[in-house]
Formats: C-alpha cells, structure tokens, sequence
C-alpha cells in the first residue's frame, strides 16, 4: 500500500505545481489501481484497489490526509486499512519536496502485502528545471524490523494549456526504489561433548541486506480544471530481489513484471 500512497502523493503534487495555487484547501479524492503492489510484491490473487481519502492543505505547506483502502480479488471485496498521514510540502521554481509520517491501521488477518508496516517517516527533495526533474528520496519504516529505503527518479513535466479549458499535465518518469530486507535461516547445530555428539539445537540467524527492490516506469496524465483534477497513471513495475524460501512458497515474495493502471478524481475546495 505505501507504493500506492506515495505515487498517489506525487500525482497530486504534479497537479498542484499546474494550478500554481498556494491557499489552503480541503481536498477529497478517489483512487482505483487495477493491480495492487508493493516495489512489484503482489498477492496471490492479484488484488486491485479503490481507496477515497480526505484530508486538507494550508498556505504554509503543512497538510494531513486520511486514506480508506478497499481490496477487490476473486474471494474478497472489503475494507483492508486506513492511512493517516501528515507532513509539510513546499515547492518554487526550481525545487520541491515534503516530509511526512504515516500510521497504518489494518484489518484483522488483511492481505496487503505490506502489511507488516506500521509506521514510516519519509523525505523527498526534487529538483526542477526544463529539461528532467531529478528525485531524491529516503524513508525509514517500522514494523517487526526498522527498515530502511532510497528512492532515485527521473521525469519531465509537460504542459499542455487551454484544453477544454483547463490544462493537461504529462510526467513521464523512471523510478529506482532500494531498501533493506531481512533474511531468516533456520539449521540444526549438532552440540558436542568433548568429541562425542550428545544432541542437537535449532538455530536461527537473521542477516540485513540493503537491495535493489525495483525499477517503475510511469506516465502519469493530469487533467485540471478549476478545483477538479482527473489523474491517469498507466505504470509498469519490475521487482528485483524477490526474497525466495526453498521449499516454502507460503514464505516466499510473489511478483513479476507488472503492468497496471490507477485513475483517481479529485476534488480541491
């Protein structure tokens, strides 16, 4: 879900950075992503996804939002969680970026892949100019574990004026995502005595690796007019270091190359 929420963020703020608005507004939207993923870890049944959201944004760049997430797969159509989060965000001619902290509030026994995350606190700083956007971000979540992640983009921002009168935002963009993942080995130790096997133990070592977790390619379409923005984003995801248990499909990350779309309407007063 987080995968979700942060490409739903920028989105936002690319359609914001169009109006060239800075009052404070109270905002509500609505999202559907045909293929929920997590840096192109997905379920087993291949969830999609529609999540409304509130929340506001004053002229100082402070804002809070709150996001209701809803599954949709061949055995399910319910609730799964809700993420609140809160930060600042600034932009000017040249650069943009925010800090934020989120909490998320699951369901019971939900099946979001990344529901082991409680909690993340996250930074982005982006460069502007004319030719390509550069993106730098990092974020620490908390779970079972404190993980760490990176984040690199590329993208250029193409506008196109008085089109039905409104404007037509176009962000083709390349994304880089890493972060920590933590491996758990499980092996019988034969103890000795002297020279003499008397018994065996169970051991389990846990490791850290910082890894590659995926590339995104994006084109995100923003469509403003007056306090609507229609957002289309067809997206196309390629996990790396998938985390594998031999024997223990239960246990091991699903994805592949993954092609998926996300439409979202929304509405700023």
């Amino acid at each position: 879900m987080q995968k979700i929420i942060t490409i739903l963020a920028v989105l936002l703020s690319t359609a914001a950075l169009a109006q060239n608005d800075s009052a404070s507004h109270f905002i509500v939207a609505a999202t559907y992503n045909s293929g929920l993923n997590y840096y192109g870890r997905v379920d087993s049944l291949h969830s999609k996804g529609y999540y409304p959201s509130v929340g506001f944004s004053l002229k100082n760049g402070l804002y809070a939002t709150s996001t209701f997430v809803f599954i949709q797969n061949s055995m399910v159509n319910e609730y799964a969680a809700t993420l609140v989060e809160g930060g600042y965000s600034f932009g000017n001619k040249h650069w943009a970026g925010s800090l934020s902290a989120s909490r998320y509030f699951y369901k019971a026994d939900v099946s979001l892949v990344q529901s082991a995350v409680r909690e993340m606190v996250s930074g982005s700083l982006t460069n502007l100019n004319n030719i390509v956007n550069v993106t730098l971000g990092v974020n620490v979540k908390f779970s079972g574990y404190t993980d760490f992640g990176a984040q690199a983009g590329l993208d250029h921002i193409i506008r196109i004026p008085r089109v039905l009168g409104g404007v037509i935002v176009l962000d083709p963009g390349i994304n880089g995502f890493a972060g920590t993942q933590n491996f758990t080995k499980t092996a019988w130790q034969q103890k000795n005595f002297l020279v003499f096997p008397v018994a065996e133990e169970e051991v389990t070592t846990t490791t850290r690796r910082f890894n590659l977790l995926s590339y995104e390619l994006s084109m995100p379409v923003v469509y403003g007019y007056k306090k609507l923005n229609l957002i289309f984003t067809p997206s196309y995801v390629l996990p790396r270091n998938l985390i594998t248990v031999a024997g223990q499909p239960a246990l091991s990350e699903r994805g592949a190359n993954l092609f998926y779309v996300t439409a979202t309407v929304k509405i700023t007063l």
